[in-house]
């Protein structure tokens, strides 16, 4: 078998749904996509420039006040940030088998020598602590293996900064409603997902998750799945 490589979305696949996870990365049979709003991605690029500019000012943004940002400073080095951004040149992680997990980071904060994940989400409406935990807790967990096993030291927990619009005045510009969430993380969490994902891959075609909405559809229609 090929040098498997896998990414935290790909592993929030195989949590989600082993069969399908399975089915994509065997047998190269995806989920179906929609179309996928462009806003988001446009949003990311915005917000990188704008956090990059206090970046330069080794300031933090407004933004990132109170008590849960105290002694906490915005990675200074921007060339090396831009790597790991990017998922051609991102964070690495390769197992005693040689199984390999790589990641691109949004951002990265520091306190006092230790490294914090920091990713920007946008989102229609305002989020629950429980939903950023549902959704993103795997792939804060990811980000933190990738950090420590590459000898960046990190601190227990990263953050999630929420921007949703809030209003929109005459001349067009948006106000944005923010929320900065915290979430505890754990590498080793974050190890034994990537193992029990790469253990899956080397077997026969799982069950699919109860509730997988994909397989359900395939189920009704009798569609073959192999």
């Amino acid at each position: 078998m090929a040098q498997i490589k896998l990414s935290p979305s790909t592993l929030n696949l195989f949590l989600e749904c082993p069969r399908c996870f399975w089915m994509d990365k065997v047998k190269n049979i995806k989920r179906p996509r929609g179309i996928f709003p462009s806003l988001p991605s446009g949003m990311d690029r915005a917000i990188k420039v704008h956090f990059d500019g206090f970046r330069k000012q080794e300031t933090l943004p407004p933004e990132l006040g109170g008590g849960n940002f105290e002694r906490v400073k915005l990675y200074s080095d921007q060339k090396q940030l831009n790597l790991w951004r990017e998922w051609r040149t991102g964070l690495v992680y390769q197992d005693s088998d040689g199984s390999v997990l790589s990641g691109a980071l949004d951002d990265l904060l520091v306190k006092d020598g230790k490294h914090i994940p920091f990713d920007y989400k946008t989102k229609g409406s305002p989020t629950t602590e429980e939903d950023a935990v549902k959704y993103y807790q795997n792939q804060l967990d990811c980000y933190t293996l990738l950090l420590e096993s590459n000898q960046l030291p990190t601190i227990g927990y990263a953050f999630l900064l929420y921007y949703s619009p809030k209003a929109v005045s005459e001349n067009g510009n948006v106000a944005f409603e923010l929320q900065a969430i915290k979430i505890q993380t754990d590498a080793d969490r974050a190890r034994a997902t990537f193992r029990n994902a790469v253990h899956l891959l080397k077997g026969t075609r799982p069950n699919s998750a109860p509730r997988c909405e994909y397989c359900g559809w395939l189920r009704k229609f009798s569609i073959p799945q192999s």
